[in-house]
């Protein structure tokens, strides 16, 4: 484990993705990229032969413009939609953060996957490979002018945190529905709820914000008018947890039913039965 320090000083713990989980994740979305790429090739390719004479230097200029739009602004695209992902670090269940534990927005996914092909493509991973060696995080270069970080959700569930329900989300939460979160996303609910109160009044609504927002398409139907993104954070844990809890209550009632009716079974019978 190591820890990510925020603006207010606040340490978050955070398990840092390990190099060669890094290393199989690039190379899953450079394949999936690579195939990507030469599909679209080959269909603009077949376009332009249909409508005028293709030479080669409008192939050349097809190819580039291509290649950039997939090696470069899909990445981008796709990191920003899926708040840090990308189709390999889903599979590897890796997540890129803000050096501050906050989820990527535009600029930072830009900076990362404009240097992406500069550090992978073009030297075969070797650069990238070498200051992930170095830093302590296995940071690429792209990581440290971005100022994020790669990060493992596959970890040990959070601690404990103290939930509340406000009284107007009693009602709603009793008929609210609420699909299995990944375990990612709840770690770093839970974690924020931890920390709420150590953080400055501006980063915590922001924070708030934008897992609310991340977390809404687990929920239906949605919060009532007026509920504050925190309030709505705090529910659905408190919800998710006493759903748990009564599952693992019903689970030691019915290990106990078992066992008594073992018990209160005829002795030879249940010798037999052994």
């Amino acid at each position: 484990m190591s820890t990510l320090v925020t603006g207010e000083a606040v340490e978050l713990s955070i398990q840092p993705a390990a190099l060669a989980a890094r290393a199989l994740s690039c190379l899953i979305d450079y394949i999936v990229y690579a195939i990507v790429n030469i599909g679209l090739i080959i269909a603009m390719f077949w376009f332009l032969l249909q409508i005028l004479d293709v030479n080669e230097l409008l192939l050349t200029s097809v190819m580039t413009i291509m290649s950039i739009s997939v090696f470069v602004l899909l990445p981008m695209i796709i990191e920003v939609l899926t708040h840090g992902r990308s189709i390999g670090k889903l599979i590897l269940g890796l997540r890129v953060v803000r050096d501050d534990g906050g989820a990527v927005r535009a600029r930072h996914s830009f900076i990362r996957s404009i240097l992406w092909p500069f550090e992978i493509l073009s030297t075969g991973g070797g650069l990238a490979a070498l200051s992930g060696l170095i830093s302590p995080q296995a940071k690429r270069l792209g990581d440290y002018m971005a100022g994020t970080v790669a990060v493992s959700e596959r970890t040990a569930p959070p601690q404990p945190v103290r939930t509340h329900v406000s009284p107007h989300l009693h009602n709603w939460l009793a008929e609210t529905d609420i699909a299995t979160l990944p375990a990612g996303l709840h770690r770093r609910v839970v974690q924020f709820l931890s920390m709420s109160e150590n953080l400055g009044r501006e980063s915590r609504w922001d924070r708030a914000k934008e897992l609310a927002t991340e977390l809404n398409p687990y929920v239906a139907p949605a919060p009532p008018e007026g509920t504050m993104p925190e309030q709505f954070l705090s529910a659905v844990i408190h919800r998710q947890r006493s759903a748990e809890f009564s599952k693992q209550q019903r689970r030691s009632e019915q290990s106990q039913a078992f066992r008594a009716g073992v018990n209160n079974l005829p002795h030879g019978l249940s010798l037999q039965s052994r």
